[in-house]
């Protein structure tokens, strides 16, 4: 029996991550936290071996680190960390010996259409990002909008010819990552969407993926905690476990 300490277990993923490792039988709850909790009494407590962290972006890097230090595997849904952030936790990791997985979604759809967006930056250069998410959202672009356009950039060949264009409203053509347009929206009713527009002569491709239920991440959590003991420092996403080298 594994046992797991849930991190931001009253939020709207992270209670059901609770509820779910409640209810597996080859899992055992190691407590659930959230806002105003200790988490290093939690983890000495708990004797947990794995930690899963929904919070938000303001506190996961100290959360993570946290967890780390404790020789606890990782598992983070909570975006926002830098890449700068993100070396250190990898170094920390390491260091005790313990896997941090990163993800920027847990749904097997989110993860399948930033593949196959790879997959197609190498045949269209001209690409823009579209992300819709509901209106409490702290970070812009989302983890995976913003993780979509750093693959895509890395898969094209090369980018293409930008005309001289000029906003007449600041803002009206997104931003950039990794010279990739990100459009972000935030709206009541919506959860989680992406599309990703692909350009060709007298052709359009659109990849798209919409959440309508957050339970769709759970499944994404478990198959992380249950095989991250498999590596060690930091892990990017969720493509390690589901398509490991050969």
């Amino acid at each position: 029996m594994r046992r797991v300490l849930v991190v931001g277990a009253k939020g709207r993923v992270g209670s059901l991550v609770a509820k779910a490792v409640k209810a597996a039988k080859d899992l055992e709850p190691a407590g659930a936290i959230d806002l105003g909790d200790d988490l290093q009494a939690a983890l000495a407590k708990g004797r947990a071996e794995v930690a899963v962290d929904f919070t938000t972006p303001v506190c996961v890097f100290d959360n993570v680190s946290t967890i780390l230090r404790h020789r606890v595997h990782a598992v983070v849904g909570t975006t926002g960390m830098d890449e700068d952030q993100l070396a250190r936790l990898d170094g920390l990791a390491k260091e005790n010996g313990v896997a941090c997985l990163v993800a920027p979604n847990f749904a097997l759809g989110a993860v399948l259409m930033m593949r196959f967006a790879e997959e197609a930056a190498k045949f269209y250069p001209s690409v823009e990002v579209m992300e819709r998410h509901h209106e409490r959202k702290l970070d812009a672009p989302s983890g995976t909008a913003a993780e979509t356009a750093r693959r895509i950039a890395r898969a094209r060949k090369a980018p293409p010819t930008l005309t001289d264009e000029r906003e007449s409203a600041p803002g009206a053509r997104g931003g950039r990552v990794d010279d990739v347009a990100v459009h972000s929206m935030r709206l009541p009713g919506s959860i989680a969407h992406q599309e990703v527009w692909f350009g060709g002569p007298g052709e359009t491709l659109v990849i798209r993926h919409d959440t309508m239920d957050r339970e769709v991440f759970v499944p994404g959590v478990l198959l992380a905690v249950r095989r991250i003991d498999g590596f060690k420092g930091l892990v990017r996403g969720l493509e390690p476990l589901l398509w490991p080298r050969a």
